[in-house]
């Protein structure tokens, strides 16, 4: 509820806002940790803006004052704000590799639960119907992304379904996704700190009228509107943010929807599979050695 709320005082108050109380948004956007964590004068001070500059955006945004404002971006930046306060207070709390090891199992285990109850059911349905009937399914991820990425692409073709890994390096993207449709599908996880390469990315897709699957560890609201369909996915649990075993398990949970979702036909499949495997390592070396 939070996330759209923040979403819709955006959109209202766009067309209002002066260049300076854009510019002060965009500055919001990009650093929410600085308007929860400081002060309304130690803000003002790092943002180098005037008090009735931001007096007038919270505002216009629709709160009435600083505390709120500050509550409002709180809500909606949660997991990147709290990820800045594990990295501050990490070597606080652990000391040892037994502490270590119970902290990393324990707050994973909590993560993947609050995962189950957040994942929006509609979207794992959408995302299996739009996989099996796509030419091609794209998949693309940079830094820690590319694990669950390139998890992603090598399981679908299980289901024999064509996907293509995006490689690392951004400069090949053009070449790579040139043969884009709107009959393909882009999925994009989004784990780095550096989003540059993404949002050309997804701009390619829109002007392809292809549609996108975008999974983020943080929530922006230019994430949100750039894509066909946004996921929040955090990395784990934000004291330990390092973690992609959510993001694995996400991976994972798409391509059990698509069983899921298509039952005998995925089934069909995996048992064609097998048996190829069979066939492949059974059948006896043809032609002569190499003495």
């Amino acid at each position: 509820m939070y996330r759209v709320d923040w979403m819709k005082r955006i959109d209202h108050a766009r067309g209002h806002l002066t260049r300076l109380e854009q510019s002060l948004l965009d500055f919001v956007n990009g650093n929410p940790e600085k308007v929860v964590l400081l002060s309304q004068k130690d803000f003002l001070s790092r943002a180098r803006v005037s008090k009735p500059i931001l007096i007038s955006l919270f505002r216009k945004l629709g709160y009435s004052d600083y505390r709120s404002f500050q509550a409002g971006v709180e809500q909606f930046f949660s997991t990147h704000i709290d990820s800045f306060r594990a990295s501050r207070d990490l070597h606080e709390r652990v000391r040892t590799i037994p502490e270590l090891i119970d902290q990393a199992v324990h707050v994973d285990a909590q993560a993947l639960g609050r995962l189950l109850a957040t994942v929006p059911e509609e979207t794992l349905r959408v995302f299996a119907e739009k996989a099996r009937a796509a030419r091609t399914v794209y998949v693309a991820g940079m830094g820690t992304g590319y694990y669950p990425a390139h998890y992603l692409a090598q399981r679908l073709r299980r289901y024999r379904i064509v996907t293509v890994l995006v490689s690392r390096d951004s400069g090949h993207s053009p070449d790579e996704l040139f043969p884009l449709s709107s009959e393909d599908l882009l999925v994009a996880f989004g784990y780095t700190q550096d989003d540059s390469w993404l949002f050309p990315l997804l701009r390619f897709c829109r002007d392809r009228r292809a549609p996108s699957f975008l999974v983020t560890a943080t929530i922006h609201p230019d994430y949100v509107g750039s894509c066909s369909y946004h996921v929040h996915v955090p990395r784990g649990e934000v004291r330990f943010k390092n973690s992609m075993a959510v993001p694995m398990a996400f991976a994972n949970m798409l391509l059990l929807a698509f069983e899921v979702v298509h039952g005998d036909c995925a089934e069909e499949e995996l048992q064609l599979l097998e048996e190829t495997r069979r066939s492949w390592v059974g059948k006896k070396r043809q032609g002569g050695d190499d003495e």
